[in-house]
């Protein structure tokens, strides 16, 4: 099967530029202090504008004080915005690219298998929280809390560095590799084998649980080939009506007949429910990673659902900590202690 790997795989179409991708992030980095200065003026101006339009001293009409107090909120939110957005496509100059599979030599790495058409929610800003430097990180739908422009697939990947670097196969035809993990390109064809024989090196194999052919084939690959602790399933969220399907039950649905049509004797996992939220009333915020599959010895499924209306704190960052501290952080112990 390895003989089979060419020895050079195809790479994005645009060449890397590191200058340019570092002279993207610097300016990106003062966009994000402007707009977050701005954003902070705006709000001290709505704090006292109360007090300057009962003021008979006011140098400005009142319609001309809340003009400009609007404009700098707007001015504050699109060079913020704009600032993550150059950011975030400045580190894509800096993703290390793999040539071969080869490259991997005999260092440990987790293997990252999504559908391509899930890279749309990886590459969104999402938050990435750390405690104490550790690789504790929360994966977070994207807001305005925080200047951060780090993408969910770097959250994932900075909380799966405990066990190794993650490396993902980078889809076919984009300009330049998404940030986050290191980035393998292969054929349109005859690419499973060398899938599967990442599969039988990684340390780890995270899974996102999506509908699509060439994920339920890598799928249960991983179940034929992967004791199941070197399996996990990510279950994203997504914007679906709650009268349809999530991705991740179409996911389920489609596993048992992407199994009959393999010619082995594997049967599929039996995949959980969603558990539902604690507090749904509670719900103002969802993590982008809705939740996250581990298996024992036997394949049997424990689906830890991140929920955010489960904790309480004062700020919004303190309960972002805390439910990485309650729901993540056991369930990578648990991982940490069965992992090879």
């Amino acid at each position: 099967m390895v003989e089979k790997t060419p020895n050079r795989l195809p790479v994005h179409s645009q060449t890397q530029r590191p200058a340019s991708g570092l002279g993207m992030r610097l300016v990106g980095t003062v966009l994000q202090i402007v707009g977050c200065l701005l954003l902070l003026i705006t709000a001290n101006r709505i704090r006292v504008t109360g007090t300057v339009l009962n003021s008979p001293y006011r140098s400005l009409p009142v319609w001309q004080t809340l003009l400009v107090t609007i404009g700098m909120l707007c001015a504050g939110v699109v060079v913020l915005y704009a600032g993550r957005r150059l950011s975030r496509h400045g580190r894509r100059h800096f993703t290390r690219v793999l040539r071969s599979p080869h490259e991997l030599g005999s260092e440990p790495f987790v293997l990252f298998l999504r559908p391509f058409s899930e890279d749309r929610k990886t590459f969104q800003s999402g938050s990435a929280f750390s405690g104490h430097g550790s690789a504790l990180s929360l994966f977070m739908s994207a807001g305005l809390e925080t200047p951060s422009s780090r993408t969910v697939e770097e959250g994932i990947s900075r909380t799966f560095q405990r066990f190794a670097k993650l490396v993902a196969v980078g889809q076919p035809g984009e300009k330049l590799p998404l940030p986050g993990a290191d980035k393998l390109y292969l054929p349109l064809a005859g690419w499973q084998p060398i899938v599967s024989e990442l599969l039988g090196r990684a340390r780890l194999v995270i899974l996102v649980a999506a509908p699509g052919p060439g994920t339920l084939w890598e799928f249960s690959e991983a179940v034929r080939i992967l004791p199941p602790q070197q399996l996990i399933l990510l279950v994203l969220s997504d914007d679906t009506p709650a009268h349809e399907p999530s991705a991740y039950d179409l996911f389920r649905r489609a596993v048992p007949e992407a199994f009959a049509t393999r010619d082995t004797q594997v049967r599929p996992p039996r995949l959980p429910d969603c558990p539902p939220l604690r507090h749904p009333d509670r719900l103002l915020w969802e993590p982008a990673v809705r939740g996250i599959i581990r298996f024992d010895d036997a394949w049997t499924p424990e689906f830890v659902r991140l929920d955010p209306t489960a904790v309480r704190a004062l700020t919004h960052l303190g309960r972002v900590k805390k439910l990485a501290r309650q729901q993540i952080e056991p369930l990578l112990e648990r991982l940490q202690r069965t992992l090879p």
